[in-house]
């Protein structure tokens, strides 16, 4: 009786922390220059089968949107906000209301100008939440530090 009491907590401890620890999203940062004065920040999400995030632009009293914010900098300025594609919206079983959200994968990306040549890096956190057709992880916050190269013009000693 001993045994089964230990196998059953062991079972529960290890099921819940792999619930704790899932997590059907990662990202993929980066910086893409448009040109030697501009350039983007991309915030790839790959999102795995029946999950999906949420736009931005969410309404109303649904999930938790996808949200973006960048440390401020004297080497770069965002230009506008952070653009997203166009998102599905559809009823949401979960919520009890029609929500605006993304599937397998999405593109998010932010404009900014450089102030100088120079390398430098874009601090930040981006804010997201998971769900399935069934339920929602907490909402998840994840520091992110991105390296812009040397402009390609500027000269090297």
């Amino acid at each position: 009786m001993k045994n089964f009491f230990l196998s059953l907590f062991l079972l529960i401890t290890i099921s819940s922390y792999s619930q704790v620890n899932f997590n059907p999203v990662t990202w993929d940062l980066s910086f893409e220059a448009i040109n030697d004065k501009e350039g983007f920040i991309v915030l790839k999400a790959t999102i795995e089968d029946k999950w999906h995030i949420y736009s931005q632009k969410q309404n109303g009293d649904g999930p938790i949107p996808t949200s973006f914010k960048f440390s401020n900098s004297k080497a770069f300025v965002a230009v506008d906000s952070t653009m997203e594609p166009n998102a599905e919206k559809i009823y949401s079983e979960v919520f009890g209301t029609d929500v605006i959200s993304f599937s397998k994968e999405v593109v998010f990306k932010q404009k900014i100008q450089r102030k100088n040549k120079k390398e430098f890096e874009i601090k930040g956190e981006l804010e997201y939440m998971a769900c399935n057709d069934n339920s929602c992880l907490p909402p998840k916050t994840i520091p992110f530090i991105i390296t812009v190269p040397i402009s390609s013009t500027a000269k090297t000693k």
